[in-house]
């Protein structure tokens, strides 16, 4: 009997950031007051996402230097453990804000396309309060368009589902993970189910050669860019 080869995977670093319960519990009550301040949503299922809210850099905020400091180290490890010489990039966040999930609420498929690596990190991640899905619009194995959606697995198509033939992978994450993943993945949240609030924090990053010499593909360091005006 012949045997697959697995080709072109999506790598999804996953690690923890252990904050101390004070400080931990500094950000959450840091959030909720960023919340209270533009608590309406934009429907009544969405979850509050401070990108929209006006709370979009976190990053520059004294309180969060401390865990965007470890943040930065994991992407760095990321992007090293993918084979790549992170000596040669420099690395800029660019938005990094909080999302609050109440019950009955998720956030949409979407992908971060402005930047080049996004992380999710889990700050308050109570029970059943929904998980990240990672989604692909053009799965290697889909060999005639659309075979791979949830329909043709409801008629039972696909005799037996696994990572062959999902489009669709959900990681439920614990309090305290982080993900870290390229930018251009499309993904989605579930719907929480529980009585207690989720937040998370996302940040989107921005990678630029050091030297672009001899480089065709990938950003020329802003160094060496020049604004003109109109």
């Amino acid at each position: 009997m012949g045997s697959f080869t697995h080709l072109f995977p999506l790598s999804v670093y996953r690690d923890r950031v252990m904050l101390d319960a004070s400080y931990q519990q500094s950000l959450v009550e840091h959030v909720m007051r960023m919340e209270a301040e533009t608590a309406a949503r934009a429907t009544s299922h969405s979850a509050w996402l401070g990108d929209t809210r006006g709370f979009e850099f976190l990053f520059q905020l004294e309180a969060f230097q401390p865990l965007f400091q470890q943040i930065g180290k994991l992407v760095r490890e990321y992007t090293a453990s993918l084979g790549f010489d992170t000596n040669l990039i420099d690395f800029y966040f660019q938005r990094a804000w909080a999302t609050v999930t109440r019950k009955g609420e998720h956030i949409s498929d979407h992908s971060h396309e402005q930047s080049n690596i996004s992380v999710a990190y889990y700050l308050k991640k109570p029970s059943q309060s929904g998980a990240i899905n990672f989604m692909t619009e053009s799965h290697p194995n889909e060999f005639s368009r659309g075979i791979l959606s949830p329909s043709k697995a409801a008629l039972g198509f696909i005799r037996q589902p696994s990572m062959l033939t999902w489009n669709a992978v959900s990681i439920d994450a614990a309090e305290g993970e982080i993900l870290i993943f390229p930018s251009k993945t499309l993904h989605s949240t579930t719907p929480s189910e529980s009585d207690d609030v989720r937040i998370s924090l996302s940040a989107d990053i921005t990678t630029l050669l050091k030297d672009s010499r001899g480089h065709e593909t990938m950003m020329p360091h802003f160094s060496q860019w020049r604004r003109f005006e109109l």
